[in-house]
């Protein structure tokens, strides 16, 4: 059985000083653009040529982050830096959409590719042909883990921060803040206060006492997560996971306490096993590094829970303030002291805290790094290779005029029927599915299916889908499209269609992701896509059950709660309302027209008919309490 590989985040210089330094196999960076982290330091067009050689050096490998959606006018861009990482002699790129991969197999030969997290792979069916590794969703229980991993190399994260929603699958920041995680921009509203607490939290992911079960699971390389933390939490996290890695081949795998400790003091939100081993990810408590637990104050002493040192940081937890500084003077029985232990009962400045207030112990003045030598800067040569890029010429939609409607009770089926919808969606997985298909008469009735699906789901699904026999299939996940032969076959927007390669690659007619404004959706070459013009916004896909109804965030707005089918659905404060603009979409060609909401979609369908027909149609007073998402806005 093959060591699995130890990746680390680089996410400038001194990161990368640290994990190389400090154990790791390999570390993965991103450039300038075009990467899931834009806020960290990462590396300009010169400096990733020293990092490489840096890391080369001394045996280790680098991976460039290109996880990203892009637009069509940023795709010589993407291309030109792919050329500057593969001309630096970076030993893969980590992509987010699958479409890249036979343009960039054509242009780099030899240059490996790696699936990010990004593109939400939660099943065998969904690895793209000739990809050379995926990076697993998150949310995969270790016995899926094991499984895809027995077809496909496969890499999983064993530390760091988890995002609440499938990684991919969240517009959250992107329509609430303007910033798309999908962009590399995120906001982090899963850290905010909904509901006076902070509902969306997420505990920081901890393995490192399941070494032996992910080794066994045959996975191929344990990421850690962190571009944006200190060179003190890369090299913790590198020297501490390399040791355990190194001793369970070595025998002798029984993780110390200690070392637990130092990964906490390098920075957590408390640790958590995650989804792969059943454990809660969730604490609605501040969202931010705790440190380690030292006790509470009682009458003015601290019995301590670990050791503490003169030189080391504490935080003093006053209501919603955490007050820190680093220790000067501890007592223990009236004596000063330099160092206490486990058990002991000391006082420290605490500041006035009253009894009750919990004490962290937030460094310690042992935690220490080797970065060995600077990075030497050596001399950039960019390959002068014409980039082969696709060609895209003008693809008309000669179809008439089309609303499909997404529905979510066999009433609303009807009622949308009955007002002439052209296709109707419908829940595959919903008892009374086959039912519904025959009492629709005037639209063509259409299953769709969830976003998030396993290998026993895909086929369980592909099976229904038989026995049904719908008119077509809105498809929510890209391991069903090898199953879908003879039927028509519509992509929900959980794809991430984006430019007009992915247009030109996917098998289907895709909804075009809701994160394009209605500029970058008219120019589109081919015009064979489907857009958004009413109803929800899904903005998280959840494997985390949330009790409460609905978030209400610090602004008063209202995010509904659903679950569908086992995931958890975290919608928009308000729907989207396009009304009479969405008659700017037909200048451009565009002829097919989406509407989902959960009540009156034969209202909204006799609406969008007039509309879109160009009768007289007066919006004003009914656009209210609707918003236009990023019709006009779109992300940067």
């Amino acid at each position: 059985m093959q060591k699995p590989e130890l990746l680390l985040p680089a996410g400038n210089e001194t990161c990368l000083r640290a994990a190389v330094n400090n154990g790791a196999d390999a570390v993965y960076l991103g450039l300038n653009r075009f990467n899931a982290r834009q806020p960290a330091g990462n590396c300009n067009e010169r400096k990733i040529f020293s990092a490489i050689d840096y890391c080369h050096k001394r045996n280790v490998n680098v991976y460039v982050a290109f996880n990203t959606l892009i637009k069509n006018d940023e795709i010589k861009e993407y291309f030109h830096l792919i050329n500057v990482a593969y001309s630096a002699g970076a030993d893969a790129i980590i992509i987010q959409d699958p479409c890249f991969i036979p343009v960039i197999k054509k242009n780099f030969p030899g240059l490996k590719i790696h699936l990010s997290t990004q593109a939400t792979t939660t099943n065998s069916f969904s690895v793209p042909p000739s990809i050379d590794r995926i990076v697993l969703a998150r949310e995969l229980p270790i016995d899926e883990v094991a499984s895809i991993a027995k077809k496909f190399p496969a890499e999983i994260f064993v530390h760091g921060a988890l995002c609440f929603s499938y990684s991919g699958q969240c517009l959250f920041s992107s329509i609430v803040g303007g910033r798309s995680g999908n962009r590399g921009l995120c906001a982090q509203p899963c850290r905010m206060l909904y509901n006076n607490k902070y509902s969306l939290s997420t505990m920081d992911l901890c393995l490192l006492e399941k070494i032996p079960e992910l080794i066994k699971a045959n996975v191929v390389s344990f990421k850690v997560e962190g571009r944006m933390r200190s060179p003190l939490y890369v090299a913790t996290a590198a020297r501490i996971y390399r040791k355990y890695i190194d001793a369970y081949y070595a025998g002798n795998f029984s993780v110390d306490k200690k070392d637990i400790e130092e990964l906490k003091l390098a920075f957590n939100r408390e640790f958590t096993t995650g989804f792969g081993f059943n454990d809660s990810i969730l604490d609605s408590g501040k969202p931010m590094n705790r440190g380690i637990f030292l006790g509470t104050l009682q009458g003015g002493k601290l019995k301590l829970r670990t050791n503490l040192k003169i030189g080391d940081g504490v935080g003093i937890g006053v209501g919603e303030n955490l007050f820190g500084h680093s220790l000067n003077k501890i007592t223990k029985d009236g004596a000063n002291i330099k160092e206490a232990f486990s058990g002991d009962v000391v006082q420290i400045e605490s500041r006035g805290a009253p009894d009750g207030t919990p004490v962290y112990k937030t460094s310690s003045v042992d935690m220490k790094f080797e970065l060995d030598e600077e990075i030497k800067q050596v001399n950039a040569n960019v390959r002068k290779a014409a980039i082969a890029l696709p060609q895209f010429v003008a693809l008309e939609n000669k179809d008439n005029i089309k609303i499909f409607a997404k529905v979510y009770s066999k009433k609303s089926a009807l009622a949308a029927d009955k007002a002439k919808a052209d296709v109707i969606y419908y829940d595959v997985l919903k008892a009374d599915c086959r039912e519904v298909k025959e009492l629709v008469k005037n639209s063509r009735f259409f299953v769709y299916t969830p976003k998030v699906l396993s290998d026993r789901q895909i086929i369980e699904i592909a099976e229904k889908i038989k026995q049904i026999k719908p008119d077509g299939v809105l498809a929510g996940n890209r391991g069903l499209l090898k199953f879908l032969d003879g039927f028509q076959i519509h992509l929900d927007y959980s794809f991430n269609c984006f430019n007009d390669i992915d247009l030109d690659n996917y098998r289907g007619v895709p909804i075009i992701s809701p994160e394009l404004n209605s500029k970058e959706i008219s120019a589109l070459k081919n015009k064979n896509f489907i857009v958004l013009i009413h109803g929800d916004i899904i903005l998280m896909n959840s494997k985390q059950k949330l009790k409460a109804p609905e978030l209400v965030d610090e602004e008063g707005r209202h995010f509904h709660i659903r679950n569908n089918n086992g995931i958890t659905e975290i919608l928009n404060s308000k729907q989207l309302g396009l009304f009479n603009k969405a008659r700017d979409y037909l200048s451009a060609g565009i002829k097919y027209f989406y509407i989902d909401v959960e009540n009156d979609a034969d209202k909204f369908v006799r609406i969008y008919r007039k509309i879109l027909g160009n009768e007289p149609f007066d919006d004003k007073k009914i656009r209210k309490g609707y918003t236009t998402g990023h019709f006009e806005r779109g992300v940067i």
